[in-house]
């Protein structure tokens, strides 16, 4: 397990052998377009699934798209998933980036940042006055933030991976 795997970021790549223009038309009758200009985080409060037929909100525009899943319930590590066609070798490629909205990777830096910051004092202090159980609140707290903010967004993305994956007849290429 590497670092880039606790991350709640993915980047990947997906082969078909699908045409471009009938990855586009798969993507199009599946992604309903949004009914404000196109703002995922409003969409990710607002928009529930008996709102649209189609299992995605966001826009399909030539070789790009950029969607979020159409869901029941709140979640507001909800990845943003953005994706780019290209044809390469005969088949079509599509290069997808995958994390939350930018507001929530911002709020969580901080929060985290916080919270370390709240860590580094706390070690400090235990070097001075010696060691106290409660001073392990706030490592657990960075944990707590870490699995908080990354667990939710990987059981989404998994999701609209797998959603891609099955639509177009794709597979992943394994980079290494």
């Amino acid at each position: 397990m590497n670092i880039k795997s606790l991350l709640p970021y993915d980047r990947y790549t997906l082969t078909t052998r699908l045409n471009e223009g009938e990855v586009r038309r798969r993507l199009e009758a599946n992604v309903a377009p949004p009914k404000k200009p196109f703002s995922l985080l409003v969409q990710r409060y607002g928009l529930k699934k008996n709102m649209t037929d189609k299992p995605y909100v966001g826009v399909v525009v030539g070789p790009r798209f950029e969607i979020a899943r159409v869901i029941n319930y709140k979640n507001s590590f909800l990845p943003v998933t953005k994706g780019e066609m290209s044809n390469f070798l005969g088949q079509t490629e599509i290069k997808v980036k995958s994390s939350p909205h930018l507001a929530v990777m911002i709020f969580s830096g901080v929060w985290l940042f916080m919270v370390l910051v709240g860590c580094v004092a706390v070690l400090g202090a235990s070097i001075n006055d010696g060691f106290e159980p409660v001073m392990l609140i706030p490592f657990g707290m960075f944990v707590f933030g870490c699995l908080l903010f990354t667990i939710p967004y990987k059981l989404e993305a998994k999701k609209t991976k797998r959603f891609l994956a099955e639509l177009l007849e794709a597979e992943e290429v394994k980079e290494g």
